[in-house]
């Protein structure tokens, strides 16, 4: 998984006393589980939610692609650090578009953001980066796919090995003995 943010941003917010954490050390958030949640009104931002040195933080990101594929793009961390609790967030969706920089500039100066988003996110698991190589073939045929498909050439092959991930799952379930 690669990272990309401003690190003059990430410097100010380590500086006040407020946040005392930038980008770098809030990456810590996606090597343990965490809770992700989609932004309600522009689909391609999400807030992540996790444990960074045993307090808890929140973080607006996006997933870009560039050619060397998908990267998370560190939009802001906002929020104090907070202890654990059962009440995290709360019910609310906003529909009225808003940017972006406006909602990090809200969750810069303490304002709750949470209207922005579904509050219908799950758990996810570590990420880990996996180098895998192709021949110049399969990437063309991996690349036409992502093309027609209108996402990324990482996404493609997430979505075909699941695809046989699957298959292999329910093919052994199938077989006399096995389940």
């Amino acid at each position: 998984m690669r990272f990309h943010f401003d690190p003059l941003k990430s410097t100010r917010l380590r500086k006040n006393p407020k946040r005392g954490i930038g980008f770098e050390e809030v990456q810590e958030i996606f090597t343990r589980p965490y809770y992700q949640d989609q932004r309600s009104d522009l689909p391609e931002q999400y807030r992540a939610i996790g444990w960074v040195d045993e307090k808890l933080y929140s973080l607006i990101f996006e997933m870009r692609e560039d050619e060397e594929g998908e990267f998370y793009h560190l939009v802001t961390r906002y929020g104090r650090p907070r202890e654990r609790s059962e009440n995290f967030m709360k019910k609310t969706v906003n529909k009225t578009a808003v940017s972006a920089e406006s909602v990090a500039r809200m969750a810069d100066k303490g304002k709750d953001v949470s209207k922005f988003f579904t509050n219908a996110g799950r758990m996810m698991a570590p990420v880990q980066r996996v180098n895998v190589d192709f021949t110049a073939t399969m990437l063309e045929e991996l690349d036409r796919e992502a093309k027609g498909m209108n996402i990324s050439r990482q996404a493609v092959i997430k979505t075909l090995l699941r695809r046989a991930l699957d298959e292999n799952y329910v093919a052994a379930a199938s077989r006399p003995g096995m389940k």
